[in-house]
């Protein structure tokens, strides 16, 4: 989400060859320019592509999806990504062997790395044509990250959807609570406390985040 303040079961890592992507950069006004070719060094089984941070002053990273050809999928009530617009990025600065120093840090790291409103909300309104939703719908929609800043998870377009919000709860506050933030919490803590590798998290988080849990076999969230 970005929006928020902030192995024991190792997995092989697939090495591919990079393929050349072409993308755009879409500004903090929303002026499009060609992005240089550039390649992917790693993809892992989910489709998940290396970037850096994903951004840069205030423009976001990544190819853009064309109006309309986006689409939701769903699991029960709840809401995912299309998988080719939407695949997942990570940031290339973020490994394993140096969580404590990264997103584990004490005193937080996702700010450190997260993007100006004036880039993502230029690059919000794009890709909620490219997901068919009416700009006038924007306030029922965050722009989330697929696979979360605290697990490695890059700012570039490819990690990037207009999530809505429709399962959620309060606090009293105005900020919501998706149920996909408890799952990346609960992930959080695993992960920082070694319980499960960071690679895992994403790959799972990128396929379908409504049975990561499951899926890295961990116990259930607990209530509350």
């Amino acid at each position: 989400m970005t929006n928020r303040p902030t192995r024991r079961r190792p997995i092989a890592a697939v090495l591919l060859t990079g393929a050349l992507l072409t993308g755009v950069l879409v500004s903090g006004c929303g002026r499009v320019a060609p992005v240089p070719t550039r390649q992917d060094p790693l993809r892992g089984s989910a489709g998940v592509v290396v970037t850096g941070h994903g951004w840069t002053g205030h423009t976001i990273l990544g190819p853009v999806p064309p109006p309309g050809t986006c689409h939701y999928r769903h699991s029960g009530p709840e809401v995912l990504p299309d998988p080719v617009c939407t695949p997942g990025a990570v940031d290339s600065a973020v490994s394993q062997a140096n969580l404590r120093t990264t997103v584990c840090r004490k005193g937080g790291y996702t700010a450190s790395v997260r993007p100006p409103e004036s880039a993502t909300n230029a690059i919000k309104r794009r890709l909620l044509a490219a997901y068919g939703v009416p700009v006038a719908d924007a306030s029922k929609y965050e722009l989330d990250h697929l696979i979360e800043l605290s697990s490695g998870g890059s700012s570039d377009v490819r990690n990037l959807w207009p999530e809505p919000n429709q399962l959620y709860t309060t606090t009293g506050s105005s900020f919501v609570h998706n149920d996909k933030d408890k799952v990346e919490q609960y992930l959080y803590h695993a992960q920082c406390g070694g319980k499960i590798g960071l690679r895992a998290i994403q790959q799972t988080i990128s396929r379908d985040w409504t049975t990561a849990v499951a899926s890295l076999r961990l116990p259930p969230i607990p209530a509350g």
